[in-house]
Order: C-alpha cells, then sequence, then structure tokens
C-alpha cells in the first residue's frame, strides 16, 4: 500500500512539474510546491477510492489553475491531457520491477517529452481539432485501462495495450507534424503576402514620386523660361510680381508636399 502511495504521488508530482515546462513555467515554485501537495492528497485519496475517474479531479484543478495564470483555453486543457498521455505511455514502456528505477526512468521521459512538447505546442495553439484528438485519445485510453483492471491486468492484454498506445501515441505524432508542417507553410505565405504588400506599396510610392519630380522639372523650366524672357525685357517690376506670384508660393506647396509624407 505504501508503495502504491508513493508511485501515485511521484506521478503526480511528474505530472505538475511537465505540465510546468509545457506551459513555459507559468506556475512559482510556490504555487508548484502548493498544486503538487494539494494533488497529492486528495488526488491519492480519490485514487484510493475511485480509482482511475480521479483522473478528472486532476486534470480539472491543472486546468482551473493554468487559467487563472492567464494561460490560453487551448495550453490550459492540452498541456494537463499531453502530460497524462505521455505518463500513461511511459508505464507501459518502461519494464522494470524495482520502483526507485521506475521512478527515475519515468521522470526523465516525462521532463524529456515534456520539454519536446513545449516547443511544439505554440505552433498548434488554438487548433481546437488536435485538442479534440487528445481529449478523445485520453478517454480511450482510461476505457482500455479501466476494462483491463477488471481482469486483473493480463500480460496479454498489457501487451496490447502497449501496441494500442503506441499507435495511438504515433498517430497523435503525425497529426501534429503535419499541422505544424501546414503552420509554418501558413506563416510563410502571410510573410510572403505582407512583403508583396509592402512591395505594392513601395512601387505606388516611387511611381508618385517619379510623377512629382517630372512634374516639377516641367515647372521649373517654364518658370526658368519666363524668367529669362523677363530678364531680356529689363522689366523689374513684371519680375518682382512674376517672383511674388508664382515663384514664392512654391515653398508653401513643398512644405504641404513634406507633410503629407
Amino acid at each position: 500500500m505504501i508503495e502504491f502511495i508513493g508511485i501515485a504521488v511521484s506521478q503526480l508530482l511528474l505530472l505538475v512539474l511537465s505540465v510546468n515546462i509545457m506551459t513555459r513555467n507559468i506556475l512559482t515554485k510556490l504555487e508548484l510546491v502548493a498544486v503538487s501537495i494539494i494533488l497529492s492528497v486528495f488526488g491519492t485519496i480519490l485514487l484510493a477510492h475511485i480509482q482511475y475517474f480521479s483522473l478528472l479531479f486532476v486534470l480539472g484543478l491543472l486546468t482551473i489553475l493554468l487559467k487563472i495564470k492567464k494561460v490560453s483555453w487551448f495550453m490550459a486543457i492540452a498541456a494537463p491531457v499531453l502530460g497524462q498521455l505521455v505518463m500513461i505511455m511511459s508505464d507501459y514502456i518502461i519494464k522494470i520491477e524495482n520502483n526507485f528505477f521506475f521512478i527515475v526512468c519515468l521522470a526523465g521521459l516525462m521532463i524529456l517529452s515534456s520539454f519536446a512538447l513545449k516547443s511544439v505546442l505554440p505552433k498548434i495553439e488554438n487548433d481546437y481539432f488536435i485538442l479534440a484528438l487528445l481529449i478523445l485519445t485520453t478517454i480511450i485510453f482510461y476505457m482500455f485501462i479501466y476494462a483491463g483492471s477488471l481482469y486483473n491486468f493480463p500480460k496479454a492484454i498489457t501487451s496490447i495495450y502497449t501496441l494500442i498506445f503506441a499507435t495511438f501515441i504515433l498517430a497523435i505524432a503525425l497529426a501534429l507534424i503535419i499541422i505544424t508542417k501546414i503552420s509554418q507553410k501558413q506563416l510563410e505565405i502571410q510573410k510572403q503576402q505582407l512583403e508583396l504588400a509592402q512591395l505594392e506599396e513601395y512601387t505606388t510610392r516611387m511611381e508618385s514620386l517619379y510623377a512629382s519630380m517630372n512634374m516639377f522639372r516641367h515647372d521649373y523650366i517654364n518658370i526658368l523660361a519666363s524668367l529669362q524672357g523677363y530678364i531680356a525685357q529689363g522689366d523689374k517690376t513684371i519680375l518682382e510680381n512674376y517672383f511674388k506670384e508664382t515663384i514664392a508660393p512654391l515653398k508653401n506647396t513643398f512644405e504641404a508636399a513634406e507633410g503629407e509624407e
């Protein structure tokens, strides 16, 4: 009984640690310790009375806590569920009788998996199809486990479970890879669209600038021609009036153009 409680508590602690890793250490050390203690006490009690249905309490508490910490609904649900799935698979993969070495191997697998998932989760965030798939997989896993517990987990059933669970995990991993690739492709397309829009804006501005330069060159030639004519006539009054009416207002025109830019 003591060994059972020790393993259960260790698994709950590892689950909390894995969730915290996947959510990029959203929990403080104090919160991490507090949640671990709460789950260790109440989770173990519930496990002894309602067995696998205690999972609902564990996942529910972790989800609520993550939401309180302003984590998105996707991450608040996906991180605990993924942690639970990794723990289930690790239980069936690790074939070690010694409890201490079992926990050590379990900790290694869960921590490594959590760091790997930490980099994947942001790329599929808000993909609720994957979230639904994870929840469905967890439900199926525990249905198989509960059914197997009715027959005291014969070796034949355990072997079948390991194969089934491995298949599910591979399917989920494949789905994650595909969705990640699709997300990356979408990001590349969005980046290309943004660059194209910026290029179009730049081209439009250059065309506008070129048109303005042509207009200025035309006006400049006309001004020089007029000045040359007035200078040739030697009429100072006409020259002064031309300067005030035509050349001086150009300053305001240039300042207005600079203001628009």
